[in-house]
C-alpha cells in the first residue's frame, strides 16, 4: 500500500569545539578600555594643586604652567582655603592644575612655584612677555620623591640658573645693593647678587653673589670685593670728594672684585667661600700702588685727594712723605685696578689746582686740589713715575688741530675753557705760558678733528671771557657769552669761507693772534703809532672815533725814549685804512666844563678817546697827536661849502668857537675862530654861514654883537630887556641884517670882511627885504 507522508530523515547533531563568533565583541571592546586606561595613564593630564596667598592674576582656564618657556600645565579650578596652615594661618587659594604626563619627572620634592607677571625695578624688567600673554605660573624643578601638593612663593627665587660660582659677602650694612645688582671685575660685568640677609647674629648683612662659569676662575680667597654702590661723598678741609663707579652702580648698586697682586697664587674660591665686603676699593686695599715723585711740595691729602683721567676718579692718595733726598715729595697712590694695563712709561701724571666750574657738576665746584693722569698704553709696565707740579701746558698726543695763540693777557681764561665757533664748542684750552720774552703768553688749544676744518689763514680768535660793557649816558650795555664763559673764560674765531683754499690748509702748530674783543678781531686793520704828550686818561683800549664812529683803537701805551713822551700803539681797523696818511690830525677829547662851554660829558663815563680827522697826503704810519683840537683856520673854512666871511672887531668879547650867528633870531652859522689881525690893531673872527643862507649875506650886510643882555630904562618906557636867545645870553653870539632890495647890494664871497658893531642902530631892526633862500627843502617848509 502506497504510503501516505514521507519518510522524515533523523537530525544529525556535531559538537563544535571552537569560540563562537559573537563573543569578539565584548572581548574586541574590553580591550579596547584597557588600552584606553592604559593611555590615559601614560599619557593623560596629572592633577596636582598648588596653594597660593592670592588668587589675583590667576584666571581659571588661561593661566599656563611654564618651563624653560613650554606650556606644560593650565588651571582648570580654584578653591578657598580659610586659615591655610602652609600659610602660617592666612586665608589662600588653592589653584588646581592640570600638567601634560611629560612633566612628571618635575612634580617632586623641591619643586618652586610662583606666579609671574610685569615688574618694573632698578635692576631691571621682567615679565615683559606677560604684557601680551597674560600672567602665567613659573617653576624651578626640585628632587626628590613624588609629590602633587605645593605651596606657591611670594616672588620668584634669587638664585642664578646656569652653572657658577656663589660666594657670600659680609658687611656691616647692605647700601643701595639689591636683587640682581651687578658685579663687576675691571668694569666688565661678571655676575650679580642673588638675595641678601641678616646674619645669624643680626650684627651684619650676608650678601650671596653669583659669579659666571666663565669668570670664576678670577675669584681668589686672597679677593677683594668693595661696595660701588651709589655715590660715595668724603669732605675735610682740603675739598670734597664725590665718588661714582658708572651709572647702573648709581641706580641699582653693585660690587666690584679684584686679586691684588700678592693674592694671585692663593687657592680659587669655592662654593660657599666668604667675604669682607669693603666700602671702597681704596678702603679694600685693592689698590694698584703707585710712587709719584715730586720735585717740590704739593698741597695733598691722604684718603682725600683723588687722582682723576678726564674726570673719572682712578685713584686716590694713601701716603705722603718728603723723599729720600728731601728736595722734593713723594707721594703714595693706590690706582683702581682697570688702570693695570695702561700705567706705562707713557703715562704722566701731575698737580691740577681746583676750578671754578659747573659744567661737570657740585663735586668738581667744590673739589680742591687733586691729580690728574694721562693713562697711555705703552711697553714697558711701571709703578714709579716723575710727576709735575703743574700742569702740562699742551699734549700734542690729544687728536685734532692743535694752534698756538699770542696774548698780550689770557684775561679769565683757563686751562680747560671751551673753544667756541658760532657759539658751538668745537674744542678746548690745553694750557698758557709765558713767551721767551716774558711780554705775552702764549695760550694752546685744540679743535675737534671734525672741526678743524672751519681754521683757515684767515681766521680770528678773540677772548670772550668774563663780562664785556659799554658805557655812555645814554646808558650802560653788558654782554656775556655764557654762564660758563663767564667762569671759566673763553675763546671764540670766525671764518673767511672763501679763505680756505687760498694757502693750502692750517696745521697744527700754526700760530695766531689771540685778540682782546670780537670787534678788534674782525676789523683788525693796519697797526700806527702815535706820540702824544700825555696819556692821562687814556687807556689800553681806548677808541679812535672820527665824527663819533669808532675807527681803531690803542692796543698798547709805553714810554717813548723820553720821559715827557708817551707812545701809543694802535691799530685802525680794516675799512679805517685810510687814516694812514699824511696830514692825518689826532688829538685827545676830554670832558670840557667851564662857563663859555660845557661839551664831551660822555667821557666822564666812557673814558677818553682819540678823535682823528683824515688827511690826503702818502701812507704813513707814526704821527703826533696835538695838545689840543685844531681850531679851523679860514682857508679850512673856504673849503667848505657854504660861505666863510671875516669880521673885523677891536675885541673878542665873549665870542667863542661855535658860538651862533643869528638872522631874525634865526641861526644861520657859527663862529669857528679867531685871529689877531696884521698889525694887531683888530681881531679877525671867522664866521661861517652854511650854504642854505648864503645869500642872506649882501655887500651892504650890517653885523653886531648879540652877546650878553641888552637892557633900557626910561621913566616913560619903562625897563626894556633884550637878548637874541639864551644861548647868546652863556656863549656869546653874532646878528646881522641886510638893508632893503634897493640897498641890500649883490652877494659876497666867501673871504669878504665886514665891521662887528657892538650894538644894533633901531633902524637895521625894521628892515624886512625878501632874498630868495634857493633851497627847495625850506621853501617847501
Amino acid at each position: 500500500m502506497p504510503e501516505e507522508f514521507p519518510r522524515q530523515e533523523q537530525p544529525v547533531v556535531k559538537r563544535s569545539h571552537g569560540l563562537p563568533l559573537i563573543w569578539l565583541l565584548p572581548l574586541v571592546a574590553a580591550m579596547i578600555a584597557v588600552w584606553l586606561v592604559y593611555k590615559d595613564f601614560t599619557s593623560g593630564d596629572i592633577r596636582a594643586e598648588i596653594l597660593f596667598l592670592s588668587g589675583e592674576g590667576l584666571v581659571k582656564g588661561k593661566t599656563v604652567v611654564k618651563y624653560s618657556g613650554v606650556d606644560i600645565g593650565v588651571v582648570q579650578d580654584f578653591e578657598l582655603v580659610p586659615n591655610a596652615p602652609e600659610l602660617d594661618g592666612a586665608d589662600g587659594v588653592r589653584a588646581q592644575v592640570d600638567f601634560n604626563r611629560s612633566a612628571e619627572y618635575l612634580l617632586v620634592q623641591g619643586t618652586k612655584f610662583w606666579l609671574v607677571k610685569p615688574e618694573f625695578t632698578i635692576t631691571g624688567i621682567r615679565g615683559l612677555e606677560t604684557l601680551v600673554s597674560g600672567n602665567y605660573i613659573g617653576m624651578e624643578p626640585g628632587s626628590g620623591a613624588r609629590k602633587r601638593e605645593f605651596v606657591a612663593l611670594q616672588r620668584a627665587p634669587a638664585s642664578v640658573r646656569g652653572e657658577g660660582l656663589r660666594v657670600v659677602l659680609k658687611a656691616p650694612r647692605l647700601g643701595s645693593l639689591n636683587r640682581g645688582s651687578p658685579v663687576y671685575y675691571r668694569q666688565l660685568r661678571v655676575g650679580q647678587v642673588e638675595d641678601y640677609r641678616l646674619s645669624a647674629d643680626d650684627a651684619q648683612v650676608e650678601v650671596d653673589v653669583f659669579i659666571r662659569q666663565e669668570y670664576a676662575h678670577l675669584v681668589h680667597r686672597g679677593s677683594r670685593f668693595w661696595n660701588s654702590s651709589g655715590l660715595s661723598v668724603e669732605g675735610g678741609i682740603s675739598g670734597v670728594t664725590v665718588n661714582m663707579e658708572s651709572l647702573a652702580a648709581l641706580v641699582a648698586g653693585g660690587v666690584s672684585f679684584h686679586t691684588p697682586e700678592a693674592q694671585r697664587h692663593s687657592p680659587l674660591a669655592v662654593n660657599g667661600s666668604e667675604f669682607k665686603l669693603y666700602r671702597s676699593f681704596s678702603a679694600a686695599d685693592a689698590g694698584i700702588e703707585v710712587v709719584l715723585n715730586f720735585d717740590r711740595g704739593v698741597n695733598v691729602t691722604p684718603g682725600s685727594t683723588n687722582v682723576v683721567y678726564q674726570g673719572i676718579k682712578v685713584g686716590e692718595v694713601s701716603e705722603v712723605k718728603a723723599s729720600r733726598n728731601i728736595k722734593g715729595m713723594e707721594v703714595r697712590v693706590l690706582m683702581d685696578p682697570i688702570t693695570d694695563d695702561l700705567l706705562s712709561e707713557n703715562t704722566r701724571f701731575w698737580m691740577a689746582p681746583p676750578t671754578l666750574d659747573i659744567s661737570s657738576g657740585l663735586g668738581d665746584l667744590l673739589s680742591g686740589n687733586r691729580l690728574e693722569v694721562d693713562l697711555q698704553r705703552g711697553q714697558r709696565s711701571l709703578r714709579t713715575f716723575a710727576a709735575r707740579a703743574s700742569p702740562p701746558p699742551r699734549d700734542p698726543r690729544v687728536p685734532g688741530l692743535h694752534l698756538r695763540l699770542t696774548a698780550r693777557s689770557p684775561g679769565s681764561l683757563q686751562r680747560g675753557a671751551s673753544v667756541y665757533y658760532r657759539r658751538i664748542e668745537v674744542g678746548k684750552v690745553q694750557g698758557m705760558e709765558l713767551n721767551a720774552e716774558g711780554d705775552g703768553v702764549e695760550v694752546y688749544i685744540v679743535i675737534e678733528p671734525r672741526y678743524a676744518h672751519l681754521v683757515n689763514h684767515r681766521s680770528r680768535f678773540w677772548n670772550v671771557s668774563g663780562i664785556r660793557a659799554k658805557a655812555s649816558l645814554s646808558g650802560v650795555e653788558v654782554e656775556a657769552d655764557s654762564l660758563l664763559s663767564l667762569l671759566r673764560g673763553g675763546i671764540a674765531f670766525g671764518s673767511d669761507p672763501r679763505a680756505r683754499d687760498e694757502k693750502g690748509p692750517v696745521e697744527s702748530g700754526d700760530r695766531f693772534r689771540l685778540y682782546s674783543s670780537r670787534e678788534a678781531a674782525l676789523e683788525a686793520g693796519v697797526r700806527i703809532r702815535i706820540a702824544l704828550p700825555s696819556a692821562e686818561g687814556l687807556r689800553e683800549g681806548a677808541p679812535l672815533r672820527y665824527k663819533g664812529v669808532q675807527v681803531g683803537e690803542i692796543v698798547r701805551l709805553r714810554l717813548g725814549e723820553h720821559p715827557a713822551e708817551v707812545i701809543a700803539h694802535a691799530t685802525l681797523y680794516r675799512r679805517a685804512e685810510y687814516f694812514a696818511r699824511a696830514g692825518t690830525r689826532m688829538w685827545v677829547v676830554a670832558p670840557e666844563i667851564g662857563i663859555e662851554e660845557v661839551a664831551n660829558l660822555e667821557t666822564l663815563v666812557t673814558g677818553r678817546y682819540l678823535a682823528l680827522e683824515p688827511g690826503e697826503g702818502d701812507v704813513q704810519t707814526e704821527f703826533v697827536a696835538l695838545a689840543a683840537p685844531p681850531e679851523p683856520g679860514l682857508a679850512d673854512i673856504m673849503m667848505r661849502p657854504g660861505l666863510a666871511i671875516i669880521l673885523d672887531a677891536p675885541r673878542r668879547g665873549s665870542l667863542v668857537p661855535g658860538s651862533p650867528v643869528y638872522y631874525r633870531q634865526v641861526q644861520v652859522g657859527e663862529v669857528t675862530g679867531f685871529a689877531l689881525g696884521e698889525l694887531a690893531d683888530r681881531v679877525y673872527i671867522y664866521v661861517y654861514i652854511e650854504p642854505p643862507y648864503q645869500t642872506l649875506v649882501r655887500e651892504h650886510t650890517v653885523f653886531w654883537n648879540a652877546s650878553g643882555v641888552d637892557v633900557n630904562f626910561g621913566l616913560q618906557t619903562g625897563l626894556n630887556v633884550h637878548t637874541e636867545s639864551a644861548q647868546a645870553l652863556l656863549a656869546g653870539g653874532v646878528a646881522f641884517a641886510t638893508p632893503e632890495a634897493g640897498e641890500m647890494g649883490m652877494e659876497v664871497m666867501s673871504g669878504s670882511h665886514f665891521p662887528l658893531y657892538p650894538e644894533p642902530k633901531p633902524e637895521w631892526l625894521l628892515w624886512r627885504p625878501k632874498i630868495d633862500l634857493h633851497d627847495p627843502v625850506l621853501l617847501e617848509k
